[in-house]
């Protein structure tokens, strides 16, 4: 077994499990296959296991997107659980709706709407969740949708503000 394709091993910064054999002397997983390091004796992942002989998160099969908070991802994430999300959230406080009592004694806290992204480890691209607060009440849509809306909220918004109709919408009453 060849041990090229990965990095050498420092057996000063090894757990007690790596130096005794019972787990990956690279990664700290399960063993695989026999390896000998600077004439130690130890037990690594084998070469068809590469993949998940790393320091990362053993299900990722491709870098994190630049926005994920990779802090997130664990090895005992379920399947359904193992997706990218943003460490950046938006928040727009709602003065409209009503306020919410965080618990006794506290202040009424505005409800916001928020935006984050998020994609399944399988998916091809991210999704855009927006909804109320921190509630699942929201729902989710794709780059392109998300930039639809936000010229339709543009447009609303500037219609609100305008004091004057423009002369070609101009409407007898």
């Amino acid at each position: 077994m060849s041990n090229s394709n990965f990095p050498p091993v420092e057996i000063a910064t090894l757990s007690e499990e790596q130096k005794r054999g019972s787990t990956c002397a690279r990664c700290g997983r399960v063993p695989l296959s026999p390896q000998s390091f600077d004439g130690t004796d130890l037990v690594v992942c084998a070469d068809e296991h590469a993949r998940i002989c790393t320091d990362s998160v053993f299900w990722l099969t491709q870098p994190c997107p630049w926005w994920c908070d990779s802090g997130w991802h664990s090895d005992d994430d379920r399947g359904a659980d193992r997706r990218h999300m943003s460490e950046w959230t938006g928040n727009v406080p709602l003065v409209l709706e009503d306020g919410d009592r965080m618990g006794n004694g506290l202040p009424y806290q505005p409800e916001y709407a928020t935006v984050h992204l998020l994609q399944g480890v399988r998916e091809i691209e991210p999704r855009i969740w927006c909804g109320k607060g921190e509630t699942n009440h929201g729902w989710y849509m794709t780059p392109a949708e998300t930039r639809e809306l936000a010229a339709t909220l543009t447009s609303a918004a500037e219609m609100a503000e305008r004091q004057v109709a423009p002369a070609t919408a101009a409407i007898a009453c």
